[in-house]
This record gives structure tokens, C-alpha cells and sequence, in this order.
């Protein structure tokens, strides 16, 4: 599966050859953390609590939909997010995603805070039966740090 990356080191649509590339920054399936790695598996004691967890669906959900209509509040990105965030990106999420509709589930798959970023990976469903990969994360401060996008399937 391609994966579409938005992040705060590289914040910007990658292509298959790209991945190989990017791909560290996706949560690996399974395994041990990954120093310096906020997205690896959490260490013992690091998930975040069910108040974080809602918190956090909540606000994914909401960027989610800016991304489908390809109209970002940059005032919600993390410094590096917003520098690196191009108009380009923006409009490429919105041609991947905006014709997919209303979610009609958005499910966490994964929730974690590790290193001052917390993080999730939900499954979001549409009517149609198409999936879409989806990771989310926040600073410390509740600025967004990355974004990233599976292709539907």
C-alpha cells in the first residue's frame, strides 16, 4: 500500500518510490520502540489514557474533514507542520480523500504518547466500503505534528 505522509520532517505527498523513504515514520506493525521513534510501539506505562484517547479521536476527526475539503486552520499546526505544509499538499490529501464523502466510522486502531507526542492510527470507513489509513499526532502543547494517509482501499 502506498502511504501518504504529512509530518512535520517532510510534510509532503510521497509516491511509491518515495516510501522507502518516508516509511520510518509510519508506526511499524509490531515490535519494540524505536528510539526517537514517537511512533513505534509505546513502552510499558506510555499509552494514553481513555480522556486522551476521545480527546484525540475528537480532534482527528475534525482534521480528517479539513483535509477533505482541503481548507487546514494552520493556526492548529505545530511551527515545523505549518513551514512545511504546502498548498500542494493540502490540495493532493483533498483529491485523494474529498470525493470519499462522510466518514461513517472513524476507529482507533492505535493509541500511544510517547516522547512529548501523542499519537493515534484509525481505520476511517465509508459508505462505499472504501477504508482510508489515518495517523494523527499532537505535541505536548496540542499543536498537530504529523499527518498521514493510506490509500484508500
Amino acid at each position: 500500500m502506498v502511504r501518504i505522509i504529512l509530518s512535520t520532517l517532510a510534510l509532503a505527498l510521497c509516491t511509491s518510490a518515495a516510501l522507502p523513504a518516508l516509511a520510518q515514520q509510519m508506526p511499524p506493525p509490531e515490535g519494540a520502540p524505536e528510539q526517537n521513534n514517537p511512533y513505534a510501539q509505546p513502552a510499558p506505562g506510555s499509552t494514553t489514557t481513555p480522556a486522551q484517547s476521545k480527546a484525540l479521536l475528537t480532534r482527528a476527526k475534525v482534521w480528517f474533514g479539513e483535509l477533505q475539503s482541503g481548507s487546514v486552520d494552520r493556526a492548529q499546526l505545530a511551527s515545523n507542520a505549518n513551514s512545511n505544509m504546502s498548498d500542494a499538499t493540502i490540495a493532493n490529501a483533498k483529491q485523494m480523500i474529498g470525493s470519499l464523502g462522510k466518514p461513517v466510522s472513524f476507529v482507533a486502531q492505535r493509541t500511544g504518547s510517547q516522547g512529548g507526542v501523542t499519537y493515534g492510527i484509525f481505520v476511517v470507513t465509508f459508505k462505499n466500503g472504501q477504508t482510508v489509513d489515518f495517523l494523527f499526532a499532537l505535541d505536548s502543547t496540542g499543536k498537530v505534528t504529523s499527518l498521514g494517509l493510506g490509500n484508500p482501499h
